[in-house]
């Protein structure tokens, strides 16, 4: 996969990739609320000093078996996949050394069908003062993250 762009959750402005202005994750209560900010958003999923789909499997995890009765409901089709790792990963197991968490993040948050079957799917604003559990979740950005010429409708 290449690069992991959304929508503003508030706005539905572009998180524009390589672009310095700050940007929000926005974190739910339950795991200290608040935001994570990044200055200049990589398009890679890197905010701050987390990536995004590590994150999505941490506040997900304790939800396995929501998201595992759903598991032929998402698209991507990886949840079935990893079905054994998330599972060992939500026992405290660790994962495979060919395996990484953020995989499993990707599995179940890169789709905005994904993302919406998950009870904390990914926020992210340019508004601080943002809360989580007041916005809708970011949806894909169409256009990659790349800033669209509006007046050629190319990128």
């Amino acid at each position: 996969m290449g690069q992991f762009s959304w929508l503003d959750c508030k706005t539905g402005e572009q998180i524009l990739d390589n672009h310095p202005r700050c940007v929000y994750v926005l974190v739910p209560a339950e795991f200290g609320g608040g935001h994570i900010e990044e200055t200049c958003y990589d398009g890679y999923g890197h905010f701050g000093t987390h990536d995004i789909y590590d994150l999505v499997v941490d506040w997900n995890i304790g939800d396995l078996e929501h998201i595992l009765e759903k598991k032929d409901q998402f698209r991507s089709g990886w949840v079935a996949k990893y079905e054994t790792d998330f599972i060992g990963l939500a026992k405290g197991e660790k994962l495979r050394s060919d395996l990484r968490k953020r995989t499993l993040g990707i599995a179940i948050a890169c789709y905005d069908d994904d993302n919406a079957l998950l009870r904390y799917p990914i926020k992210i604003t340019h508004d601080p003062s943002a809360v989580y559990e007041y916005c809708a979740m970011s949806l894909s950005d169409p256009n990659q993250g790349w800033l669209q010429d509006d007046e050629n409708d190319e990128y």
